[in-house]
């Protein structure tokens, strides 16, 4: 595995006698893989793991990951490093033998560059604690991030408002003129449509990190992102240029709100009074002889860039600026006191992407937040128009929801449809009438989020007496992993707070219709 043949057996054994004395005292876990086979390690990297030490001699180096796929990855990233720098780093998890995965960081690097199969020399470092330090500061950047939000929501739901509440008075003027009712009523659609955006923009922060990864548009995630900031600061000049031929990315909306935020935050704080914040984006090709200090995939990327006319940092700052917790802050200085860039990081790292900054004293920053773009294609929304037919039926349907608002209209949609309905403001009400009309009833729409009996115990006790209803989830907020949950014991579809008539036809139906397995 060493390569010495000038050297006899004698000198040679005791040089491997010496440097495993050397590894065998690191404090660092250390291995040696050879044809992904564990050969030796150091007691600390047993200790880490909680296996005895020699136990994994011989053993698949992915005996010691959570799954196949993780192993792969973490593979692919050191050999790629390897290849282009001389060694490799990833962050992933190792399995322990007893109790929860150990959060690492591996550095590899080859015993012999020339000759690959020697074998790979590991250094696994334990960041657990800096990991729960990560997650403490995102928690904390999530706040301020949330406050710059509630902000601009704020000033927008004012105005969404006052439009609502226009219409409502200029609707009450033009009662007998039908066509300036129907135009009322389409511009308090529209708004309420936007009003539902916007609540989704909050529930997202809500989610606690929890993607969920679709095509998207970038421009008009960024469009948001700014509108949301601009009534914040009054005092900044706006400049946006946004690319008409954007290609499409994988990526989470509200993920991607959150990385546009914290840097516009950032960019405003470092402009004491007044200053120009621009913003652009543009479709850029990556090469294989690219030249970044770091390991990228070639490729197509979208580049969100956010530049501002401020203070600007010096080289060593630049170095800082992605470490946890880290502030350009001075004492009895208010400038620099932005979200942090370490949570941008973490979110484009998770997303395929890649940042990087270009600043100078005095010259301001450049922040350059790259995507990989996507093949796929972005599915379209079909909206309806008041001349398409609603589809209804027949049926008797059961409609449980705890608000008296949520009832009246739901009520008047099912009657509207040509449904029977039969109403339940709770989950033992909507138990004890499913008892009693339990052979009429076709469907049961469901919220799950209601007082006395949750939406799940609801279902459950339905499911006894019935095993075969089936039943439309309905929700005004976000629980992703309760949903899936209820969707996967056999539930038959799932429809979000707010829905139109339309919506709601439709979502009915297709539960309806669905054939009973």
């Amino acid at each position: 595995m060493f390569m010495a043949d000038n050297l006899s057996n004698d000198v040679l054994s005791s040089s491997l006698q010496q440097m495993q004395s050397v590894f065998g005292a690191c404090p660092a876990g250390i291995g040696i893989v050879q044809n992904d086979l564990i050969v030796w390690a150091n007691d600390t990297f047993y200790a880490m793991l909680g296996y005895t030490p020699g136990s994994l001699n011989n053993k698949h180096a992915r005996d010691v990951f959570p799954t196949q796929k993780e192993h792969k990855r973490v593979a692919a990233l050191l050999a790629k490093g390897m290849d282009r720098f001389g060694s490799g780093m990833a962050e992933t998890r190792l399995s322990r033998k007893k109790g929860p995965p150990l959060d690492c960081r591996i550095r590899a690097s080859r015993l012999n560059k020339k000759d690959p199969a020697a074998g790979t020399v590991m250094v696994v470092t334990d960041i657990s604690d800096i990991k729960s330090l990560q997650i403490q500061l995102q928690q904390a950047q999530k706040m301020e991030a949330i406050g710059v939000l509630a902000g601009g929501i704020s000033h927008d739901f004012n105005n969404i408002l006052m439009g609502i509440q226009g219409h409502l008075s200029l609707m009450r003027i033009d009662l007998t003129a039908t066509e300036k009712v129907i135009s009322h009523i389409h511009q308090i659609t529209k708004l309420v449509e936007t009003a539902s955006e916007l609540t989704g923009r909050l529930l997202g922060f809500a989610r606690g990190g929890k993607y969920q990864i679709k095509v998207l548009d970038v421009n008009p995630v960024v469009k948001m992102a700014m509108n949301l900031f601009k009534p914040t600061r009054k005092d900044l000049v706006f400049q946006e240029s946004y690319a008409e031929d954007l290609d499409m990315v994988d990526a989470d909306q509200s993920q991607l709100e959150q990385v546009c935020l914290y840097i516009i935050g950032n960019a405003s704080q470092a402009m004491l009074d007044e200053g120009t914040l621009s913003i652009s984006t543009k479709n850029i090709s990556i090469p294989e002889d690219h030249g970044y200090p770091f390991v990228v995939t070639p490729g197509s990327y979208v580049k969100i860039s956010i530049q501002d006319t401020g203070i600007g940092m010096d080289a060593e700052t630049q170095k800082k600026i992605f470490d946890p917790f880290f502030s350009t802050r001075k004492n009895g200085n208010q400038s620099g006191r932005g979200l942090g860039l370490s949570t941008v990081y973490g979110i484009v790292k998770n997303h395929g992407g890649f940042i990087t900054v270009q600043s100078a004293l005095g010259e301001g920053t450049t922040v350059h937040v790259c995507l990989p773009a996507t093949a796929r294609a972005k599915s379209s929304s079909v909206v309806a128009s008041d001349m398409d037919a609603l589809p209804g039926g027949s049926e008797t349907i059961l409609l449980v929801d705890d608000q008296a608002e949520i009832i009246n209209v739901g009520k008047n949609f099912l009657s509207r449809l040509g449904y029977k309905p039969i109403t339940a403001r709770n989950g033992l009400e909507a138990v004890e009438i499913f008892r009693m009309y339990q052979d009429e009833i076709s469907l049961v729409i469901l919220d799950i989020a209601m007082p006395k009996m949750g939406g799940k115990k609801t279902l459950d006790l339905i499911r006894q007496i019935r095993e075969n209803i089936k039943v439309l989830v309905t929700m005004g907020q976000i629980a992703d992993g309760e949903v899936e949950d209820l969707l996967s014991q056999g539930c038959h579809g799932f429809i979000q707070k707010p829905f139109s008539m339309y919506e709601f036809s439709k979502a009915i139906r297709n539960v309806l219709d669905k054939r009973a397995d």
